[in-house]
């Protein structure tokens, strides 16, 4: 099958949360289920009309971040040592995710998006004026949430890159050994 140590089950589980919770916030931001929970639900309904937008953003760099700790326990040859940069990388994942957030989500709006696509043209075409402007609402919410992703997988490369430097720092080989004194680093 494929190279490396399997994911563990937390990481798999996680991964499903951030989808699942990133896809139904996306969805709910995107066609106003909010106003639905207004009318059942008031207090529920304002309070997910405030910080749905957050979880979608939460979700999207989570999603991230955990897509590369998932790719940097494949590309790791051997499992014991994938597992111990692959938990460093989690720790830093953890220790940096709420600066991350906000870091992506506002990177993310800085890309060019969806707007002034030639497929706006052909699905108002196909489906009328009022489903494309649903369909676009939602368009432009599943980029925003793709690039917001995208970018924490970044991040999120970028902390293994610096959990594996560190080890490396500490004179720990990719096999587990120590380094020989002479190629060790020294403080």
């Amino acid at each position: 099958m494929g190279s490396g140590p399997r994911p563990s089950r937390l990481l798999r589980l996680l991964t499903l949360l951030a989808v699942f919770v990133g896809v139904m916030s996306m969805m709910s931001y995107a066609c106003g289920a909010a106003f639905l929970l207004r009318m059942e639900n008031p207090t529920f309904g304002a309070w997910w009309d405030s910080y749905q937008f957050y979880f979608m953003e939460g979700a999207a760099t989570a999603l991230g971040l955990l897509f590369a700790i998932r790719l940097a326990r494949r590309l790791i040859g051997n499992p014991e040592t994938a597992a111990r940069y692959t938990l460093w990388a989690e720790i830093l994942a953890a220790l940096a995710f709420t600066p991350l957030i906000h870091l992506c989500a506002v990177a993310a709006r800085l890309l060019p998006g969806p707007s002034g696509l030639a497929s706006q043209d052909w699905i108002v075409g196909l489906a009328g004026y009022d489903a494309a402007q649903h369909l676009d609402k939602v368009s432009v919410a599943a980029v925003y949430f793709l690039k917001t992703a995208c970018l924490a997988l970044i991040a999120g490369l970028a902390l293994v890159a610096i959990a594996v430097a560190v080890n490396f720092a500490a004179g720990v080989t990719t096999n587990g050994e120590s380094l020989p004194s002479d190629l060790s680093v020294k403080s």
